[in-house]
């Protein structure tokens, strides 16, 4: 039961994350390519959608073994790619047509986010990881 809350909680922090980074990359995209396009309330649903699904995408990343950095690597990239064709999809679907350049701006962006959110991740476990340590070594002190 333990592990499914920690699962939960670390897909809760993937998603927060995730939907913060996308919801500046489309402000900037909206700015740099559609200064003339004004939005309705209803785009507030969007960074929260594409943020939910992107980490549900991101069940390619789990395995019950451990993988290898290359097995690591491949699964990410396929996640990436996952989450370019959702985008672009959903996009596509909804009328919007990207002019070659804004098309590999927007892929490049969603690279960029994709890598941000991994390394912010990072950075949150790493700090969890530094204070567990901290505190394991102040209770192995008491106890000795």
């Amino acid at each position: 039961m333990m592990r499914n809350k920690s699962i939960l909680a670390e897909e809760m922090k993937a998603f927060f994350v995730c939907t913060t980074c996308i919801t500046i990359l489309e402000g900037i995209l909206g700015m740099l390519f559609f200064p003339q396009m004004k939005l309705g309330y209803d785009a507030f649903f969007s960074p929260p959608i594409f943020g939910l699904l992107s980490v549900l995408f991101g069940f390619v990343n789990y395995s019950k073994k451990e993988l290898s950095v290359r097995q690591v690597l491949f699964r990410r990239f396929i996640h990436l790619l996952m989450i370019e064709g959702l985008v672009f999809g959903l996009n596509y679907a909804s009328g919007m047509i990207f002019s070659p350049f804004a098309a590999g701006i927007l892929a490049i962006s969603i690279g960029v986010v994709f890598i941000a959110v991994y390394a912010a991740l990072w950075f949150m476990d790493r700090r969890s990881a530094m204070l567990f340590n901290e505190q394991l070594k102040r209770y192995q002190s008491r106890e000795s």
